[in-house]
């Protein structure tokens, strides 16, 4: 293994996160935080249960808690706790990439949803069926879409009671702590007259227009014209451009003044998030638990790999003068060199 790049992964993922994630724990618990969180990386890399994770550890000679132990440690933390310890990682990882954001950036506010076929909980919400089934835990997130540079820089919580305007006003808050924003894309999940009334005056947004009758008309005017001017049912106004592809009209809300064209190739970058999400699954650990500390916790994790994955290439196309779409460290090498750590350290070697 190349030890400059197994130094950085132990430095920038597993003692950030030690360092970082601050359990709440009783006075007569024997393990240290450490062991809990080696058994959820492992679950998490592997893509098993905390069951096979404990399991697996033992047998390379770690002494690890039960996995029922993991498990009513991890339950019983506060949401909030993991919340503002995973994001110090994600800030850490931020910031040994901030010279790749002195440059405007494309960033896209989505909903992460993760398929639930339990019963309902007061954090499932419910959306469109998939997979066989309309319940799903869900978060949103902020990340930037462009090619080179595609960090997740926030992880919010998503339930039924979330305003979803206030969602959106709390990442982009943050996001733009660490970025200067070229433009916010978001999907249609977001088109409220009160969303885009919110950032009519703030940031540049781009966001596809729900085609109900009125849209509907107004986008053949907008064809016609070249943009229009449309208000909604609330008085917020913005401008409407289309544009056509395959003899369909794709009617966009804005407040740029870019070009339909320009408009349409801005908007693919925000299909970059769904790529985002798929490698991101790649990280994360099985779990049939009910409590949502344990599945956020999970997520939480599967970011942070995912942002290291990112950090990692962006040093090592640094080195080789490579391209922003070269990926000279695949996923499955990052797990294999997370394997090897944890495995190299095992107290039977």
């Amino acid at each position: 293994m190349n030890e400059q790049l197994k130094e950085e992964i132990v430095k920038i993922l597993l003692d950030a996160i030690e360092e970082n994630v601050k359990l709440i724990r009783g006075k007569n618990t024997t393990y240290p935080n450490a062991s809990l969180f080696t058994c959820m990386i492992w679950a998490g890399i592997n893509r098993i249960s905390i069951d096979e994770a404990t399991e697996q550890l033992e047998e390379l000679g770690y002494n690890v808690p039960s996995s029922d132990n993991v498990l009513h440690h991890i339950s019983n933390q506060p949401y909030e706790l993991l919340e503002f310890g995973f994001q110090k990682v994600i800030e850490s990882l931020i910031e040994k990439a901030k010279f790749l954001f002195e440059k405007e950036v494309v960033i896209a506010i989505d909903f992460n949803l993760l398929e639930w076929y339990g019963e309902e909980l007061p954090y499932i919400i419910k959306s469109k069926p998939r997979k066989g089934t309309d319940k799903f835990i869900a978060f949103a997130t902020v990340a930037i879409v462009e090619n080179g540079k595609r960090f997740t820089l926030r992880v919010l919580p998503v339930t039924p009671f979330s305003d979803k305007k206030e969602l959106v006003k709390e990442l982009l808050e943050y996001a733009m702590k660490f970025v200067k924003v070229k433009v916010v894309l978001m999907d249609r999940a977001f088109y409220s007259g009160e969303i885009i009334e919110m950032l009519n005056n703030w940031v540049p947004f781009i966001i596809p227009a729900v085609n109900n009758y009125r849209v509907k008309e107004y986008k053949e005017i907008a064809k016609k014209k070249g943009e229009v001017e449309y208000e909604m049912s609330n008085g917020t106004k913005y401008r409407m451009v289309v544009y056509e592809k395959d003899g369909k009209l794709h009617p966009f809300a804005t407040n740029t003044d870019y070009t339909p064209e320009t408009i349409h190739e801005l908007y693919r970058k925000r299909f970059g998030i769904e790529t985002q999400y798929r490698i991101k699954n790649k990280f994360l650990g099985r779990t049939c638990s009910k409590e949502y500390s344990v599945r956020y916790f999970f997520f939480l994790l599967a970011i942070c790999i995912y942002n290291l994955w990112v950090l990692l290439n962006i040093i090592e196309r640094g080195k080789y003068g490579l391209d922003p779409g070269k990926i000279p460290i695949k996923v499955d090498r990052l797990v294999h060199l997370i394997r090897k750590i944890i495995f190299f350290n095992s107290p039977y070697r």
